[in-house]
């Protein structure tokens, strides 16, 4: 995983995770600076992903005291297993601070099922009684043509902090989508914060399956979209980082591995998490630690597997 091997050479110890600066060139003194934290050791699997980004959200909004959440693909990922529902567990999460939610589905099945999440959430008051206030809209069709309704200042201000989770199905978020989050607001204020799953369990087959160019075009952005084919998963992990890095303008991007324990721990996600929070690394590896812990453990790693 990106940013996860030993230092030995420079000094650093192998549990420790390097956040890099975002000025190497900079005076020796300054570069001495750079944030270390413990290194993640032991694998998050995909009934747990939903997990992970609930305890990410609980401890952000515990720094930023309000925020909003946009779910570009809200509906269920599997309709057997709705406790791992990330919609309604970031819905059921507390502190509730989370005020805004912008919910997109493009299925009616899913619909339906936001439909009576939404109806089933209840009145919430603070210690003194009071109402507290919570938007929750729900956005039927295409998150890449709706993503326009959302981004506007009436629901998401430029000074509100915001969470985008993308948990698409292979190719249906757009990069274009992406630059539109990553642009919405202006400096000095944060960028929405994106949390992208890029499923690299079924990429190869389904790169080597697509009849719709048009379709990859747009989710890659670009037109060497083929030469993934070719790469290996890590890499293909790798390369996202970077480009959210260097294209969409991001301070600090880690990619994160998603097991599948029923498939010979083999990767079937990267979580790339892209934010301008310094606390957000920190935030990250914690909610890992918190996730892994929370769930019945199967095996350790002292290292993760290695998967092509």
């Amino acid at each position: 995983m990106n940013n996860l091997s030993d230092k030995r050479s420079s000094g650093q110890k192998p549990n420790q995770l390097a956040i890099t600066p975002l000025f190497p060139d900079l005076e020796p003194e300054v570069r001495r600076k750079v944030r270390l934290y413990k290194r993640i050791e032991h694998p998050i699997w995909t009934e747990n992903k939903a997990h992970f980004i609930q305890q990410y959200l609980r401890y952000f909004v515990q720094v930023t005291k309000h925020g909003a959440y946009i779910d570009g693909f809200a509906g269920p990922q599997s309709y057997e297993h709705l406790d791992a529902w990330s919609a309604a567990l970031v819905l059921e999460s507390k502190p509730k601070w989370l005020r805004h939610f912008f919910l997109c589905e493009i299925t009616r099945k899913g619909l339906k099922a936001l439909e009576n999440l939404v109806a089933s959430q209840q009145e919430i008051r603070d210690k003194k009684g009071r109402k507290i206030s919570r938007k929750i809209k729900i956005f039927p069709g295409d998150f890449n043509v709706k993503v326009d309704e959302i981004l506007q200042p009436t629901n998401i201000s430029q000074k509100e902090a915001a969470f985008c989770l993308l948990d698409q199905r292979t190719f249906e978020c757009h990069w274009s989508t992406l630059q539109k989050l990553a642009n919405y607001k202006t400096a000095p204020n944060n960028k929405i914060e994106l949390l992208y799953f890029l499923g690299v369990g079924w990429l190869h087959r389904s790169l080597s399956g697509i009849r719709n160019v048009d379709k990859a075009l747009k989710w890659w952005g670009q037109s060497n979209w083929r030469g993934l084919a070719k790469m290996k998963s890590a890499s293909i992990a790798e390369l996202v980082r970077q480009r959210f890095q260097d294209e969409l303008g991001y301070n600090s991007v880690a990619a994160y591995p998603i097991f599948d324990r029923n498939e010979g721990n083999k990767i079937m996600y990267y979580m790339i998490h892209g934010s301008d929070h310094e606390e957000a690394p920190a935030l990250m590896v914690r909610a890992h630690h918190n996730a892994v812990r929370a769930r019945p453990p199967v095996q350790e790693y002292l290292n993760f597997p290695t998967n092509p």
